[in-house]
């Protein structure tokens, strides 16, 4: 993840541990995940539960990275807002 956003400047590490709870954030999009998978896959279709259990974890697997980025996407919409006014850091070194 940049430090900082290429077109406005805007800072992405406002302090310190500031991502630290979008932990939180990304064991919400598991939860849905898994809660939605077994509705639509286990209720609607009346697949077996141990082969959905068995599709299941590769899933989680697969869309870590997918919901470790959105987590910290969120969380930082969440408290930062942009400031799309400020020169970009590039604009400011050619200055």
């Amino acid at each position: 993840m940049h430090d900082h956003c290429p077109a406005c400047g805007q800072n992405f590490m406002p302090e310190p541990g500031f991502y630290w709870a979008s932990m939180f954030v990304s064991y919400a999009f598991f939860t849905i995940w898994i809660l939605i998978t077994f509705f639509l896959v286990v209720v609607w279709l009346g697949v077996d539960l141990d082969y959905y259990l068995i599709g299941l974890v590769p899933s989680l697997f697969l869309l870590t990275p997918y919901f470790f980025r959105m987590a910290r996407r969120t969380w930082l919409s969440i408290f930062v807002s942009p400031k799309p006014q400020q020169p970009s850091v590039l604009q400011q070194k050619i200055k």
